[in-house]
């Protein structure tokens, strides 16, 4: 039985990845130290590790994330115009989905994508 789960990303520049979760994703950060940080807004706990090679983001990197982390959001336009204000990097319009629901999609520093997507 799986009984929780946990996202680690692993950062270039620390400075540059808390700036972007701290003030254009708006999380709270928690147990910082030299070698990283936990980034948590509401149930999103992410956490952060110094360490990864800067990686130089051609023309294809999005079809080479291999990954990218759904934030499941009850109130798309409150947070959409909440990360709007924040500056936040979408890389996309919102787009409806077939059923309905809006996405969007916005990438951190490193390249790892995060989709807003309308629960």
């Amino acid at each position: 039985m799986i009984t929780g789960y946990r996202f680690t990303v692993f950062a270039s520049d620390l400075a540059r990845s808390s700036d972007f979760y701290e003030n254009r994703l708006g999380c709270v950060l928690s147990d910082v130290t030299e070698l990283g940080f936990t980034a948590t807004r509401d149930q999103l706990v992410v956490t952060v590790e110094g360490g990864a090679k800067q990686r130089k983001l051609g023309k294809t990197w999005l079809a080479e994330a291999g990954l990218y982390i759904t934030i499941m959001v009850d109130d798309f336009d409150a947070t959409f115009a909440d990360l709007t204000e924040r500056d936040a990097p979408f890389l996309d319009d919102v787009n409806e989905l077939p059923n309905g629901k809006r996405v969007t999609g916005l990438a951190d520093p490193d390249g790892v994508l995060y989709e807003l997507r309308e629960a």
